[in-house]
Order: C-alpha cells, then structure tokens, then sequence
C-alpha cells in the first residue's frame, strides 16, 4: 500500500550532507509500523515524503500503486484528509469546534456530504474513542491527550488507507502511550487503515508490528512482529549501538 525504495533527501539552502541516504520500508493495509530515531534524524523528512508532502530527491515513494513523483502538487494534496490522514504535534489555530476541525477536509469538498451529516460522523467517531465531551471545543483548549484521541477521531471520519503520525505520542506518559497503542490496534483491526508512525523513544513503538530505526540517515529493522514481552525490548535495546543504531537486517 506504501512502498518506499531508495529514498534519499539532502540538505537545502546550501548545507552540505543528506538527511536520508537510501532509506527503504513497506506499509501494508492493516499493519503499524514505528520509525523509532533521536530528534533532527529525519523522521518528519521521512514522514512528509511518506504522506506526499514533500518529494524525494532521489528514489520511489509508491503509494496506492502510483508514485507520488507522478502526481501533481494538487493531486498530492487531494490525498490529504481523505485517503491519507497526517497527524502531528503542532497546535492547529483554526478558530472552530472540535466538530467542525474533525470533519473539515470532507466540508471542504464541493462533493462532501452536508455540514449536518459531517458533524454527527464527527460526534460518533469522538465518542468511540472515548472523548464526546470535546466536541463543543475547540482545539487550542484540548490536552495532549485528547489531542491524541481526536486525531485518531479524525481518522474514523476520513476512513483512509494511511495514517502518518509524526511524534504525536512523544508528548505521552507511558501509560497513555500504551493506552494510544491499544486503541489504535482496535482501529486498525477495525478499519483496516495502515499506520505509520515516528517516536523518539523505544519503549513507545511496543505497538507496532514492525519497528525500524535509524541507522547513519538510514533505517535498519529491528523488529518484525509485536513484541509482546519485555524481554525481547530488552533484547532490542541490547543490540543497539552507540547512537541508537540497531545491530540487524535493513528495512524492506
């Protein structure tokens, strides 16, 4: 569903060096994969080529069967909010409810249902994920927490192929986090969406079905299923080196 090869990023404006140097990783429908790295190590690089945001200097970003390097600028933002959902940090500054924010790229289609029905798609998906008290706010009044909870809303909304999500989950305790992982899993099992996530902190990829690391602006795979105990972190942690970096297999 998300196929990426070779992919490689330079510096801009005149800096020598790469930030992602033949990177390479899969996406299946229903399946959660974790990019765990350190900050300034291109996970958002990585994520915004991977939601077709941004374009890569060398290599393929395949998604759906189309690489976004034949897509135009405004095919690319087509994606965004309906078959792609990108989920990040940053506090956004629109000025209206929960409701409305959830449901915007589907008001915002000359094809879109009506308002009315938007927003009680969006009242349904925040109550199935725990937060209908929010949705009379608006999203400057939220908690990280909740903040978390409506983007996972929003995912219910658009019924995507692909959810991003670029270090969302580092603003959680590990309680939360695991609590974040078990709702998505039901999600995702649910919806049948894959997930691609960024997290700077091993123990928040628990998650995942498959954990990639960076590696020398690379990735390397460190884990191809759920790791289920704790010994086989351990284990991971282990074989980790100076900078983070796996002793293992690179991604495919």
């Amino acid at each position: 569903m998300l196929v990426l090869r070779g992919v490689r990023v330079g510096y801009r404006q005149g800096r020598a060096g790469v930030i992602l140097e033949d990177v390479s990783l899969d996406v299946a429908a229903g399946q959660t994969v974790a990019v765990v790295g350190e900050r300034w190590e291109g996970k958002t690089t990585l994520l915004r080529l991977a939601a077709g945001r941004d374009l890569a200097e060398d290599g393929h970003i395949i998604f759906d069967g189309t690489d976004f390097a034949n897509r135009s600028r405004r095919e690319r933002a087509r994606l965004l909010g309906h078959e792609i959902v990108w989920l990040e940090r940053t506090e956004p500054s629109l000025r209206m409810t929960m409701l409305d924010y959830i449901g915007l790229p589907h008001i915002m289609g000359w094809r879109a249902p009506r308002r009315a029905q938007v927003r009680r798609m969006a009242a349904e998906a925040l109550d199935r994920v725990g937060i209908a008290h929010v949705a009379h706010k608006r999203p400057q009044a939220l908690s990280n927490w909740e903040r978390v909870l409506a983007g996972l809303a929003s995912a219910i909304v658009a019924r995507p192929k692909l959810v991003v999500i670029d270090d969302l989950l580092d603003a959680l305790g590990t309680s939360r986090t695991l609590q974040a992982g078990d709702l998505l899993g039901s999600l995702v099992h649910e919806f049948g969406f894959g997930v691609l996530f960024s997290v700077s902190d091993l123990d928040a990829a628990v998650m995942a079905d498959r954990i990639l690391v960076f590696e020398q602006h690379t990735l390397r795979l460190m884990a191809d299923h759920h790791p289920h105990h704790a010994d086989e972190l351990a284990l991971a942690r282990a074989g980790r080196g100076i900078h983070g970096a796996p002793r293992s297999t690179r991604a495919c």
